[in-house]
Order: structure tokens, then sequence, then C-alpha cells
């Protein structure tokens, strides 16, 4: 009997316990979602700045092709 009182005495306590648990792992999520969201725009811009460089690189190797005997 006094098993089952101390139960229901650190019920609540496990509960909120379990409740402040499960919230900060919400806001974890939330936060690796916009981390994700963030390096995903990082690495497209990086791949249009390396096919702008790789272009420029291109046009340059070809003008200086002309410019060699």
């Amino acid at each position: 009997m006094a098993q089952m009182e101390q139960t229901m005495i650190t019920a609540p306590d496990a509960r909120l316990a379990l409740e402040a648990k499960h919230r900060r792992l919400q806001t974890l999520v939330g936060e690796l979602l916009v981390t994700n969201q963030q390096l995903r725009f990082r690495v497209e811009q990086l791949e249009r700045e390396k096919e702008s460089a790789e272009r420029a690189l291109a046009h340059a190797t070809a003008g200086a092709a002309l410019l060699m005997p």
C-alpha cells in the first residue's frame, strides 16, 4: 500500500519530467530543421558560385589559347 502511495506521489513528477524532455526534444528538432534549411541554401549558393567560376575559367582559358602562338 505504501508503495502505491509513493507511486501516486512520484507519477506527476515523472510525467512533468517526461513532458519537459519532450518539449526539449521538439525544440532541438526545430533547431535541426532550421539549420538543415540554412545549410541547403548555402550549398546551393556555393554550387552556383562554383559553376560561375568554372564558366569564367573556361572563357579565360579559351581567350588565353588565342593569344598563344
